[in-house]
């Protein structure tokens, strides 16, 4: 055998376990190494196999750099510090290639976060390579903390195949182009507030309900840009041109009917057509609310509303209504007993006076009333009184002209007693024109080209003053309206009054010299203008065209009017203010009719 030994078979290190020549022998010749080389052959070793260990954790896992574990220094029993051998790498050698191998795994990392992520800074390079801070590691094992990078909460929008491969845009917009084609973000999700007990002794602006502790300050959140959209404003400008276009339309279409005296028409139809608000109650509503008010619903409860108390209005008993009688009833006319001659009357009269007498007659044969005293005449004086005449004539002829004084005074006494008096007369007329209002009040409207003259006047308000009729008369300067409300049958009489009996053409007769007295009623003011007028010697208005129109005529449900009043209104406005809302539409009818053969021309 040969006294050199196989090399050790190893991965270039076999150097390591060569034995050294000038290493000293034992006495029989065996190779016995001395125990401080052989100490740091092992620590060699061990710092070796740590620093492989190292650069393997921080290829598989970057965050994580193993440090040597405090086992690969070496100590010595004896205190003395360990000294490479003859051959082998000295310490230092070994610390600067583990500096090396973690400069480079620290370059590796920052190459690959630089890959993924372009828009990360470079880490500084040239003469001065200088590797980053690394953060210090809280913890070790399972226990380590993320890395600060991966700590991102937000949630990805969901994206598409073709946008997933596409190079990462910029949050901003460089240029005009990218501004206008940017898309629109979606919208940030709503944070749903989290219900905390709040301290009822701590203030109220200095608890924040999403902080987990009362009395944290309130957060500040920013306000995001707003961007208007193209043509906003120029459609709100086209919006306030085209309202006024229309006010002004409106002004000419009112100047225009201004002129040609339709404004009432207008105001009419602008009043018919706004409608009144809602009222805040319903009157059927109102008798079940305690408040008055649709808010005590949600504030009390149905239960609490004014149906199951005593004073309700809804109760477990059954209303049967009144029944109204229908307004045709009051149409309905009497039948007339059949109407008779004058012989067939006579006739009629003379059976029921022979049978009244008849009747007396068996009343006095069967002793029930005493007979009537002998009529006695001075025609028949010697027939009833035979003796008594012959005997006494003088006596006999005075007392039968006493009897005849008698007789006649007691007709005229009981003719008195059965006249009505005046009072009695008044209420029988009232009776009798409540009776034709029972049946139903009707209005007319008439206009009078000039009601100027004062005995048309005093006949249009006394004729309506006797038959009952209420309503008002209107003297304008272009014509005068006279409307009346009253029973079918004056109406009646009173538009035959107005249309036939008097002469509108004709002027009041001259009286002369002769004071008389004009009655002053409610017409006080019109009498005493037209009294005025010719003092003051203006002319008289001609008469030849006059003429009065009925306008219209129709059932009314109740009167308007209390009494038959005259009134002077020089303008539109004040005749609609005498004849109220309700009634002001009849001004514009009667202004703006005309008769058949004026409308021809």
């Amino acid at each position: 055998m040969s006294d050199r030994k196989r090399a050790l078979e190893g991965n270039g290190e076999s150097s390591m376990a060569k034995k050294f020549k000038s290493e000293p022998t034992s006495a029989n010749g065996s190779a016995s190494p001395s125990l401080t080389s052989t100490e740091a052959l092992i620590a060699q070793k061990r710092a070796e196999i740590a620093a492989k260990i190292a650069a393997m954790r921080k290829t598989a896992t970057p965050s994580k750099v193993a440090t040597p574990s405090p086992l690969s220094t070496p100590v010595l029993s004896h205190g003395a510090s360990p000294s490479p051998g003859p051959g082998l790498p000295a310490a230092d050698d070994v610390s600067r290639r583990v500096a090396e191998a973690r400069r480079l795994v620290a370059e590796a990392q920052s190459k690959l976060a630089i890959k993924d992520n372009p828009y990360m800074t470079l880490a500084r390079t040239g003469k001065s390579k200088t590797t980053p801070p690394e953060p210090a590691q809280q913890g070790a094992g399972l226990k380590m903390a993320a890395h600060p990078l991966l700590l991102d909460t937000t949630i990805p929008a969901p994206q598409s195949k073709k946008d997933r491969y596409k190079p990462m845009q910029p949050k901003f917009a460089s240029i005009k182009a990218n501004v206008r084609n940017a898309p629109t973000p979606p919208p940030a999700p709503t944070p749903v507030p989290i219900e905390s007990k709040t301290n009822p002794y701590a203030a109220g602006s200095s608890a924040v309900p999403d902080s987990g502790f009362e009395g944290a300050p309130r957060e500040r959140v920013g306000r995001s840009f707003r961007f208007n959209p193209k043509g906003k404003y120029v459609q709100i400008a086209n919006e306030i041109r085209r309202e006024a276009q229309l006010e002004q339309l409106k002004q000419r279409i009112a100047e225009s009917a201004k002129k040609a005296g339709l404004d009432s028409e207008f105001e009419t139809l602008e009043k018919n057509i706004r409608r009144d608000a809602p009222p805040d109650t319903e009157w059927w509503d109102a008798a079940l609310l305690p408040t008055k008010s649709y808010d005590d619903l949600q504030q009390y409860g149905v239960s609490q509303m004014n149906i199951r108390i005593p004073n309700s209005p809804i109760t477990i008993y059954v209303q049967h209504p009144i029944p109204i009688p229908a307004p045709a009833d009051k149409n309905n006319t009497v039948v007339k007993p059949l109407k008779l001659t004058k012989k067939e009357q006579k006739k009629m009269r003379k059976q029921r006076r022979q049978a009244e007498l008849q009747d007396k007659r068996d009343r006095i044969r069967m002793g029930l009333i005493p007979p009537d005293p002998p009529k006695v005449r001075l025609a028949n004086l010697m027939k009833v009184l035979t003796s008594d005449a012959v005997q006494d004539p003088t006596r006999v002829e005075a007392r039968v002209r006493r009897e005849v004084a008698i007789r006649k005074h007691t007709h005229e006494k009981m003719n008195v007693e059965r006249k009505l008096t005046e009072e009695q007369k008044k209420e029988k007329i009232e009776n009798k024109k409540m009776e034709e209002e029972k049946k139903g009040i009707y209005g007319a409207l008439f206009k009078v080209k000039t009601l100027s003259d004062p005995s048309h006047r005093f006949k249009v308000r006394k004729n309506a003053e006797q038959m009952g009729l209420t309503g008002v008369c209107i003297f304008h300067p272009n014509f005068a309206m006279v409307y009346v409300e009253g029973g079918s049958k004056f109406i009646r009489q009173y538009k035959r009054l107005m249309l036939h009996r008097i002469a509108w053409t004709e002027a009041a007769r001259e009286r002369g010299a002769e004071e008389v007295e004009i009655e002053r009623g409610e017409d006080e003011e019109t009498t005493a203008a037209a009294e005025a007028s010719k003092s003051a010697g203006e002319p008289r208005v001609s008469l030849e065209d006059n003429k009065c129109y009925l306008i219209w005529e129709g059932q009314l449900r109740d009167r308007a009017f209390n009494n038959f009043k005259p009134k002077s209104c020089p303008t539109d406005a004040a005749a609609k203010e005498v004849l109220g809302t309700k009634l002001s539409g009849y001004w514009d009818q009667a202004k703006n009719w005309k008769p058949e053969e004026e409308e021809l021309f």
